[in-house]
């Protein structure tokens, strides 16, 4: 069951991610961002994949790393939009 859920949410992510990707045009200010993101979607990854009889303390843990990767992923952006070039 736990498969079957997987795969509702993954197979449109995934369609979608890969036709924002075809119709972007990339610049180095938007890569930055994407490399930025990745921490974000990493941590998001590792507390979906969490399963209900892990500790707490992993949890936390995931949370915390997804909160500091997101403020950093706001700064950057907050960066890049105050000094356009």
């Amino acid at each position: 069951m736990d498969t079957l859920g997987q795969l509702v949410f993954y197979v449109p992510f995934f369609l979608m991610t890969a036709l924002a990707i075809y119709y972007t045009k990339w610049t180095k200010r938007k890569v930055t961002v994407l490399i930025a993101l990745l921490p974000v979607a990493y941590f998001s990854y590792r507390i979906f994949s969490l399963r209900h009889w892990e500790s707490t303390r992993k949890l936390l843990s995931r949370e915390f790393g997804l909160i500091v990767s997101m403020i950093l992923l706001i700064l950057w952006i907050f960066y890049l939009y105050k000094h356009p070039k």
